[in-house]
């Protein structure tokens, strides 16, 4: 009777602490969903700065490159970080992540193969434009984004932040790019792509503070549960 007293205590106190578990939503929907907020993004910078590809595509082997670069910098990295925070999406996640990896490759590649300096004389004053419009133009996928990998699963916290906020700078840097009239190389690579993707990666280590945060919380609420003593 004495072993059996603490095992009901500890069965009480775990179903006394249940929650409804919150569902995960569908990768597929995930990605329509991200699909969607870029896609309005997309219709607010054709408004706002005149995206035209069918222009800036023909511009030069380089420019679409990294066009193509930053294309793939978005997709694949806000696959990667939702991916990874889905169960049984793991390969998934890995495949998106190394394509992340080579896209990031493909940009220092552009950036060490220039002959001058990004960093000319004036360059805040010419490149800060389009630089704030690339951030602005990915924080609404970037937040969408962030709400979804809060409420993924608990796991791989630092990796899928920072897929996700290097994938929205991304997105958004590809919408200046078709946007942007300039001719110069110079510019592309700093204020299209450098720039807004070290910002995405600053953003993303403070959004993989929370999740590491809500995490840790979550698993102390669990240990609490088994074992009432620690609270």
């Amino acid at each position: 009777m004495s072993l059996q007293r603490p095992t009901e205590q500890l069965v009480d106190a775990l179903s006394g602490a249940l929650e409804p578990v919150r569902p995960i939503a569908p990768l597929w929907r995930q990605v329509l969903a991200l699909g969607a907020a870029w896609a309005l993004c997309a219709a607010v910078a054709a408004i706002w700065i005149g995206v035209r590809p069918h222009a800036n595509l023909g511009r030069g082997a380089e420019s679409d490159a990294l066009a193509a670069t930053l294309a793939l910098l978005g997709a694949s990295g806000l696959t990667a970080g939702i991916a990874s925070r889905v169960p049984g999406r793991e390969r998934l996640a890995l495949a998106a992540g190394a394509a992340l990896a080579a896209g990031l490759g493909i940009v220092a590649i552009l950036c060490l193969s220039r002959s001058g300096s990004l960093f000319e004389a004036g360059w805040f004053a010419a490149d800060a434009g389009c630089v704030r419009r690339a951030l602005l133009l990915g924080i609404p996928t970037g937040l969408l984004a962030a709400a979804l990998a809060l409420r993924g699963a608990p796991w791989r916290a630092r990796s899928a932040a920072l897929a996700l906020a290097i994938g929205a700078a991304g997105a958004g840097a590809l919408l200046v790019h078709l946007g942007c009239p300039s001719q110069d190389p110079r510019h592309w690579l700093l204020a299209h792509a450098l720039a807004p993707l070290a910002s995405g990666g600053l953003a993303g280590l403070a959004l993989a503070r929370i999740l590491e945060r809500l995490g840790r919380l979550g698993a102390l609420h669990e240990e609490s549960v088994v074992d009432p003593s620690r609270e």
